[in-house]
């Protein structure tokens, strides 16, 4: 079964085809990159000499939402899914208001327990820097949210005189020779050290010990390469998630 999967967030929109265990032909746009039209021209690509059974989009960004599930209404067999906590989602959540989790955050939790069992923590480097807890038996806990390498680089070049707008890199120097590198180096290990600490803070919680630790996101590698931490690398969690919505919820 081929189903349609669309997580528009905040600084890009990924879609692809999730196929059972697999998403295959994934891809990413920036999120105010294109119009309805251009839309259907992407997911009319997208479906090209494959049948589409379903379609499931998670979406933070509500202004964004409707073009996308207009579009996948044309090239979908049945009627698009929007997620929300109200679905289901194989998981158990424990959360006083659970309408304010973001869908994105719903499929990460939906996806990581099905590809690795609970308890799991799932850190989803976007935006957001966005740490979910799913405690055992699949009771989704909470989580916790910082803010993102974007956020971060983007608020130094705003808020400062000198300091440029970057794009992010691996330097192999751990003092840097230049503005570029300092804040580069900054980023990295800064936020290194802030994974780290996360992590030691919610693996000492009751039912933690031990507990799966997968990362997905855009700067998921950058961040973690190398990190003495035992993290699996998951690019397409989201998606995979988004797919394993529509089949908990067409079963």
């Amino acid at each position: 079964m081929n189903v349609a999967v669309v997580d528009i967030g905040n600084t890009s929109i990924s879609y692809g085809l999730a196929t059972g265990s697999r998403v295959i032909r994934a891809s990413q746009v920036a999120v105010e990159r294109h119009g309805r039209r251009g839309i259907r021209g992407m997911l009319a690509t997208l479906s090209r000499g494959r049948r589409v059974h379903g379609a499931v989009c998670g979406s933070v960004v509500p202004a964004r939402t409707a073009d996308w599930l207009a579009g996948l209404r044309e090239i979908s067999e049945s009627r698009p899914i929007e997620v929300t906590h109200r679905l289901k989602l194989g998981i158990r959540i424990a959360y006083p208001r659970p309408g304010t989790i973001g869908a994105d955050r719903l499929a990460n939790a939906c996806g990581a327990a099905a590809r690795y069992g609970t308890p799991v923590i799932v850190a989803d480097f976007g935006t957001a820097l966005t740490f979910d807890v799913l405690a055992g038996g699949g009771v989704y806990a909470g989580g916790i949210i910082a803010p993102g390498l974007p956020l971060m680089t983007d608020y130094l070049a705003e808020r400062t005189a000198l300091l440029p707008r970057l794009r992010l890199r691996k330097v192999q120097r751990r003092v840097g020779k230049s503005t570029v590198e300092a804040m580069c180096i900054g980023a990295r290990f800064g936020y290194r050290g802030m994974v780290r600490e996360v992590i030691e803070t919610l693996s000492a919680e009751p039912g933690l010990a031990g507990a799966a630790l997968c990362a997905t996101g855009g700067f998921a590698r950058w961040v973690l390469e190398d990190l003495d931490l035992p993290f699996a690398f998951d690019p397409n969690l989201t998606l995979f998630g988004l797919g394993r919505i529509f089949e908990l919820n067409t079963e």
